[in-house]
């Protein structure tokens, strides 16, 4: 048994969502705390204003405990809540109503995980009784086969899955889409990452019963999410017909699966089949047609959550001083080859994070040639982004760092120039503009690459002029009347940070007293 209270880390922190499902916890946390492993794990719930015996079963079983206001809840963003408090490296994500089938279900969801550092998340079987839950049931040995081989549609589900809590950190599940955010999750990760099915890891899934009031809530979040899914983001998802109703489903499909139901005696779902069908239709398409009309409320939704989110996550990672993983970008073949970005990458991270620990930082602060990467600093100083108007990117406004009229003199508390200088044509006239805005006593803060292939050629509209040497970039800032502060450079040896660093940092002050 594997389940941590002690001093151990856990290696894995298994998240539970969950509202007035005693009953469900009471057969469920006697399978988790038996589970058979040889590492350590923790078990959270993430309770939305039960009002039940839930949270004294938490007690009860040593879970750790989060309660989330009735009306704070969203399946996304609990789930990301629960990858900012969990502890362990793997985060499980586990429905309330899904038990495990035997003692190895935790060690087998995981192995891919624990073997294998390029399998971002993997997912198990789940079993659905049609006795007890029919019409869940239809489709479901598709979606989870029992044999080893990869299923046609990927059915990547929330309900019994388990991710790397680094990359979740920093790829979070998506609030703004209501539901599905599983499957949104995949769709903007495949290709690029390893999502491993797992039929080993099955687990039944059940309701304890039919409810109307359930169904009919789910299908008005499934409406918003096929909107936002094909419509919002243009993605190709084998989930949502073509056509959310059809007179062949409506006057043939559904009075068939009825007839089916009633020659076996089952005459339960044969009577609910076709109402229960063309209710889910016409809900479908209420809901679909209802976000359309609400599509500019969702973009703005889909922007301003996960930016919040993103924030949130990162300050936590901030806090926690986790390394960022190093993660396959969608960059040519040529800049993988011959540049380690994810190596330069967390030595930015790591720089920028230890300048705000210093206290270098000071509002107002602007950020040029923003990305988004730096985004979490806007929760400690009064933060500005920007970027050229031809790449915004999400950046607050369009300045040019040759020529910010726009900026008053002795304006700003710090400047954040990261990966920018090199791609400036006249770096010269940019420190000297930023020593203009800059009050006295206000920081620049640069980061540049300097052991790394040419990128942004004019073959793809941008501009790279050089790679400064630490001597360059400090000569650089002082003629524009800067002192440097610090001055580093970072490498794999002691070697190549000496004579070929990957990156170079300074941080320059502007003078108290200006000649």
């Amino acid at each position: 048994m594997g389940d941590d209270r002690g001093m151990t880390t856990p290696l894995v922190s298994i998240i539970i969502r969950a509202r007035n499902e005693a009953p469900a916890l009471r057969r469920l946390l006697p399978i988790l705390k038996s589970q058979e492993v040889d590492f350590p794990f923790e078990i959270w719930l993430l309770d939305n204003d039960s009002h039940d015996d839930s949270a004294s079963l938490a007690r009860e079983y040593g879970l750790r405990y989060h309660h989330i206001p009735r009306n704070g809840f969203n399946y996304a963003a609990a789930l990301n809540l629960g990858a900012s408090l969990a502890e362990g490296e793997i985060i499980v994500n586990l429905s309330a109503h899904c038990f495990p089938q035997h003692a190895c279900w935790l060690a087998l969801l995981t192995a891919p995980l624990r073997t294998d550092q390029t399998v971002v998340a993997t997912y198990g079987r789940q079993v659905i009784d049609p006795t007890s839950d029919a019409f869940e049931a239809l489709g479901n040995a598709e979606l989870f086969p029992a044999d080893q081989r990869q299923p046609k549609i990927i059915a990547f589900s929330n309900a019994n899955s388990a991710v790397r809590r680094d990359y979740l950190l920093i790829h979070p599940f998506n609030p703004a889409i209501k539901i599905l955010e599983d499957h949104l999750f995949y769709l903007e990760i495949a290709g690029d990452f390893d999502v491993v099915y797992v039929p080993e890891a099955v687990v039944i899934h059940e309701h304890d019963r039919f409810s109307w009031r359930y169904y009919l809530r789910r299908w008005i979040l499934e409406g918003w999410s096929f909107y936002f899914l094909t419509r919002h983001r243009g993605l190709l998802s084998p989930y949502i017909p073509k056509r959310l109703v059809s007179l062949r489903r409506l006057l043939g499909t559904y009075p068939r699966i009825a007839f089916a139901y009633a020659r076996r005696g089952r005459w339960k779902p044969a009577l609910r089949a076709v109402p229960f069908f063309w209710l889910r239709d016409f809900v479908w398409l209420a809901s679909f047609l209802r976000a359309c009309l609400l599509h500019p409320q969702m973009a703005q939704l889909d922007t301003a959550l996960l930016l919040r989110t993103s924030r949130f996550l990162r300050r936590q990672l901030m806090q926690r001083r986790l390394s960022l993983p190093d993660a396959p970008l969608d960059w040519s073949e040529e800049w993988q080859l011959r540049a380690d970005w994810g190596f330069i990458r967390r030595n930015i991270a790591d720089f920028i994070r230890s300048c705000h620990e210093r206290g270098l930082f000071a509002s107002p602060l602007l950020e040029v040639g923003a990305s988004g990467q730096n985004d979490y600093l806007a929760e400690w100083y009064d933060m500005r982004t920007s970027n050229l108007a031809s790449n915004l990117r999400g950046a607050e406004m369009a300045l040019d760092m040759e020529d910010m009229r726009q900026i008053a003199d002795n304006s700003l508390g710090s400047i954040l120039c990261s990966e920018v200088i090199e791609h400036v044509r006249h770096p010269e006239r940019a420190v000297a503009e930023a020593f203009r805005t800059l009050r006295p006593g206000g920081t620049l803060i640069v980061t540049t690459p300097y052991n790394i292939v040419i990128h942004n050629t004019p073959e793809d509209g941008g501009f790279h002029g050089r790679n400064f040497t630490p001597q360059g970039l400090e000569l650089l800032l002082r003629e524009a009347g800067f002192e440097i502060v610090l001055l580093e450079t970072r490498g794999k040896t002691e070697l190549q940070q000496r004579l070929m660093p990957s990156n170079v940092f300074a941080v320059a002050r502007k003078p108290e007293q200006v000649s």
